[in-house]
């Protein structure tokens, strides 16, 4: 795929029909799916119950929502959030993200929690990329629901290295302690906010540090998981 071709403005991300969003309501339909997930984890499961990866070693957050699969062709769109400076699909992710999520609060008298909190980049890795995506994402989120976003209850204290870079055996170790919270109040109830869940051992160490600090709710939100 031309990355070229993906960056024109007013044209859909996939096939370049003139739209006003970052893809065609067409080409949302290979992506955007209704799947049964793990109510927890939020992998892919048939039967929309708690999956034997969680049975077997809960993590310390209590739900995750995602968008999409990380998966052809919307892998390509998550490169060029992350990778390629296209920070506005923020926008796009949190518009249908939120439009997703309202049903189900609405539907399971769910309660929205206290503060968003982005996964934080290393000031190395921030200064090289120039921004952080999860930051943009929970930016947009907080545009629709209201929600306050919080970026400085926690820091990246280990430039550790790109967990897609890694084999998944050896990523649970490569954020061993790689986050640190600051001495704010930690709110009981937090969403942690990132782009892609992969074995899920970022957000979850970080969901330990909360949850060894205090906090007795925690769910991720993210854009996909692998």
């Amino acid at each position: 795929m031309d990355v070229k071709k993906l960056i024109l403005p007013g044209a859909c991300f996939f096939c370049l029909k003139k739209v006003n969003h970052a893809w065609c309501a067409d080409c949302e339909q290979d992506f955007i799916l209704e799947i049964g997930r793990c109510p927890v984890c939020a992998r892919k499961n048939p039967y929309n119950d708690i999956c034997g990866a969680c049975l077997k070693q809960p993590p310390y957050f209590h739900r995750a929502e995602i968008l999409f699969n990380y998966q052809h062709p919307a892998s390509h769109l998550i490169k060029a959030f992350k990778f390629k400076n296209r920070p506005e699909l923020a926008r796009c992710f949190a518009e249908r993200f939120t439009e997703n999520l309202t049903i189900k609060l609405n539907n399971n008298n769910r309660i929205l929690p206290d503060i968003l909190l982005p996964v934080p980049l290393h000031k190395n890795r921030q200064r090289q990329r120039g921004y952080n995506q999860s930051l943009e994402f929970a930016a947009q989120i907080s545009k629709h629901i209201r929600i306050k976003v919080n970026s400085t209850l926690c820091s990246r204290i280990k430039n550790t290295d790109p967990q897609s870079a890694l084999p998944m055996s050896t990523r649970k170790n490569n954020v061993k302690g790689a986050f640190c919270l600051s001495d704010e109040t930690i709110p009981k109830h937090i969403a942690i906010v990132d782009d892609v869940i992969t074995t899920g051992s970022t957000v979850d160490e970080l969901a330990r540090l909360l949850n060894k600090a205090g906090c007795e709710t925690i769910e991720i939100w993210a854009v996909t998981r692998a």
